[in-house]
């Protein structure tokens, strides 16, 4: 008897202390939330590339569609440019909460080569991506001097995170 009220006791405290306080918002945010969406996503009829877009949202189906746009386009070895996330902000005001992929994420999803306009390489990009409320679109850079020019217009912003 003793054992099982020392049981009933450890699991009231430990029921309180999971419930109260700062240790309540950490289990319904981590834990709980875990468990949530496994249970939406158990029983998704979505494909593999269906649960990414929505796990992963707008930055994986941009990266996707940047992708396709360079397949249609056969470029053997694409290096994309990006607009600084500065630009979006300070310069559009259309995407308050939207970030271009970083290079490396970009690489992770697609398999292809990105850089920033500060990047040590950048000489190497032969793409531009440009994102607006019309979509994206992917223009290519012919020359130096044109890629001179488009880094010249997006001095005044700095990538940031």
């Amino acid at each position: 008897m003793k054992g099982f009220l020392l049981t009933l006791v450890a699991f009231a405290a430990i029921f309180i202390v999971l419930n109260a306080g700062y240790y309540g918002d950490w289990f319904q945010s981590k834990p709980a939330q875990y468990w949530t969406d496994f249970l939406k996503e158990k029983d998704d009829t979505l494909d593999q590339v269906g649960i990414m877009k929505q796990r992963y949202g707008v930055i994986y189906t941009i990266c996707l569609k940047v992708k396709d746009i360079a397949a249609k386009k056969k470029v053997a070895h694409p290096v994309i440019l990006f607009e600084p996330n500065s630009y979006y902000r300070d310069s559009l005001h259309i995407y308050a909460t939207f970030h271009a992929p970083e290079p490396a994420v970009f690489y992770y999803y697609t398999g292809l080569e990105g850089v920033w306009t500060n990047s040590p390489n950048v000489n190497k990009a032969n793409f531009l991506l440009r994102i607006s409320k019309k979509g994206v679109s992917l223009d290519e850079i012919k020359n130096p001097q044109q890629l001179q020019q488009i880094l010249n217009t997006y001095k005044k912003y700095p990538p940031t995170l």
